[in-house]
């Protein structure tokens, strides 16, 4: 099986970088994407950028030009929900947009979307139910902004989100339209409030490494199947 992995910035995936085996570096849309070996999956790894447009253009290409059979976003995200704390890894079940209002649109959504979210690819989130660690299933949320205070309760009420990211929804769109299973793994490096500065600086690396074990894990496993 070959599956993609992304994510959006280096601190996000250079772990996975270090370790795949039999590499290969292709360079398209002023992005690295590296074709390697993992625990018997072949896996074409890229850092796409900050935000839902960065987001989009790199998953179209793992689908379109590299023909990825399944997509694994992983990186960090900021907590929203008063039951997760930093460091905890949140799978994404439901993945939406928090900042696209579609109320004018006929019908409430655009030709060819979901309703209400896009949903966690179901066999790999099975893997991921399998493994025995601490992970959280739920619903992440995507804007293109950083959220602090201000922001913070406005989602929470209108969404009920575990996270809140910059990318994951527009992956999952692009996701939805080419018909490809997508698992969104983010791990919390900071609660999304008027202390983010200083909490994601400090917390980015060693939560990073957190969403990547579960990464190596999942990947293992499908390795097995």
């Amino acid at each position: 099986m070959k599956i993609g992995v992304m994510c959006a910035t280096h601190r996000e995936l250079d772990l996975l970088l270090e370790k795949l085996q039999n590499k290969r570096s292709e360079e398209k849309l002023m992005r690295t994407f590296v074709t390697g070996e993992y625990a018997g999956v072949t896996v074409v790894a890229v850092i796409g950028g900050v935000g839902k447009v960065n987001g989009a253009i790199t998953a179209q290409e793992l689908i379109q030009e590299f023909q990825v059979e399944k997509l694994i976003f992983t990186g960090l995200a900021g907590g929203l929900d008063p039951t997760v704390k930093i460091g905890d890894v949140v799978i994404g079940a439901e993945v939406l947009h928090h900042d696209l209002d579609m109320k004018i649109m006929e019908n409430g959504q655009f030709p060819g979307m979901p309703t209400d979210f896009f949903p966690g690819d179901p066999e790999l989130m099975k893997l991921c139910r399998g493994m025995g660690q601490n992970l959280r299933f739920g619903r992440i949320v995507t804007g293109e902004q950083f959220i602090t205070g201000k922001e913070r309760d406005a989602i929470i009420e209108a969404f009920h989100p575990q996270c809140v990211d910059m990318e994951s929804a527009a992956v999952a769109q692009v996701c939805w339209f080419f018909k490809t299973p997508l698992l969104v793994i983010r791990s919390l490096s900071d609660n999304a409030d008027q202390e983010i500065d200083g909490a994601y600086e400090e917390n980015a690396e060693w939560t990073s490494v957190s969403a990547l074990q579960v990464v190596f894990r999942l990947l293992e496993l499908v390795g097995k199947k």
